[in-house]
């Protein structure tokens, strides 16, 4: 009985346990409030997959997303995202240096960047080094470095262990609720193996991307990784192993790869925002960004880039319905409420008439004297004969 032959019953063992989905999860009471409905067809070669949008969670495409599976290096998001949150609440900086436990000895891989126990790395190259190199010992470098501040401040335990307990700690905040992490890296090691689901990953990516810092060490195609050997400077070059950053707009994400897992693929990426101008003067601005997370996919690029290109298509048809909210299954979490109609128009103010112009008195009357009064006839007696004289 070889070697490869033992590996591969006892992944399909795990995998008998591990992949059961939905119903399982009902039986021990961790099940989501709504698993998320099956929208896309069954890919060959992808055990479960979800296209999103990374604003208010709307599901586009998905399969088994609610599947708990083994997610190798995704778990890496979850480490960058509790240093990133301990760094913007602490005096802490990126440029603090970490000495590389004894500890990474016990994994059983080797370092990307041929790291030893010893070796000084600050948090920057360290999370440059997780991020896009998916560097096992910089990640238990996090760990314990990071893990041993929490275990100062009340976690307790082991640095390692309370560093894993603040991992669990923001999966509950973000309701991840098929999410257990074992370690700050990924790799399936005896008792300390976690597991998630593409619904999770697509939650904890889109907080991720929120957080000052992260796309910044995600995005990267290439950089040059510097830490210490004997207090002496090293340096290394490295290619990030998401081969699509960059393409399609895709600026964040993650890679992860392992026996139980298979090849898995995160990425996100935005596109330009609608701005309408309402008629009561304000300014609606959408964004655009859809998130995609691919597990058990072993041609997982090219898939992620399909899932992504039909997902745009899809979005695209949906906000030209004008954006129909669904069933709740059909979110990532809670469907959000609809946008408040634009306010009415502020009444129109009383017109301004200027002032009549100030009432000039009259002109005083002017008279004229009367002509003078002519003498009235004198009056004489009549006549003999009636006759009349005329006044003269």
């Amino acid at each position: 009985m070889t070697l490869r032959f033992l590996l591969s019953l006892l992944a399909g063992l795990c995998a008998t346990s591990l992949f059961t989905g939905c119903a399982a999860l009902q039986a021990n009471g961790r099940h989501a409030s709504h698993p998320l409905a099956n929208l896309g067809p069954i890919y060959p070669g992808i055990a479960s997959y979800v296209v999103a949008d990374a604003n208010d969670g709307r599901v586009l495409l998905s399969f088994q997303a609610d599947q708990r599976r083994p997610v190798a290096s995704l778990t890496k998001i979850a480490t960058a995202v509790v240093v990133l949150e301990y760094l913007r609440g602490s005096p802490a900086s990126v440029d603090d240096i970490m000495t590389v436990p004894p500890s990474v000895l016990g994994l059983g891989v080797p370092s990307p960047l041929g790291l030893q126990p010893g070796d000084g790395l600050s948090v920057r190259e360290a999370l440059y080094a997780a991020m896009m190199a998916s560097d096992n010992f910089a990640a238990e470098t996090l760990g314990t470095h990071f893990g041993a501040k929490l275990s100062a401040v009340g976690l307790g335990g082991t640095p390692l262990s309370a560093f894993v307990s603040q991992m669990n700690g923001l999966s509950a905040r973000l309701s991840l609720r098929q999410t257990r992490f074992a370690n700050p890296h990924g790799l399936d090691l005896p008792n300390a193996s976690g597991y998630s689901c593409a619904s999770d990953i697509a939650r904890l990516l889109n907080h991720a991307i929120t957080i000052s810092g992260f796309t910044f060490y995600t995005s990267q195609a290439n950089r040059r990784i510097s830490f210490l050997r004997n207090g002496s400077p090293l340096s290394i070059n490295v290619r990030n192993t998401n081969e699509i950053i960059g393409q399609n707009r895709i600026d964040a994400g993650k890679t992860g790869t392992t026996l139980l897992a298979g090849p898995c693929l995160a990425v996100t990426a935005p596109k330009p925002a609608t701005v309408i101008k309402r008629s009561d003067g304000s300014t609606l601005v959408i964004p655009h960004r859809l998130t995609v997370v691919a597990l058990g996919a072993p041609d997982r690029f090219n898939a992620s880039a399909r899932l992504l290109a039909e997902g745009w298509s899809r979005y695209e048809n949906w906000r030209a319905a004008g954006s129909p909210t669904g069933q709740p299954s059909e979110y990532l979490g809670p469907p959000p409420a609809p946008l408040p109609p634009a306010a009415p128009p502020p009444p129109l103010p009383a017109p301004t008439y200027p002032q009549a112009p100030p009432a000039y008195p009259q002109a005083p009357p002017v008279y004229r004297p009367a002509p003078p009064a002519y003498p009235q006839a004198p009056a004489f007696p009549p006549t003999s004969g009636g006759y009349q004289p005329l006044p003269y």
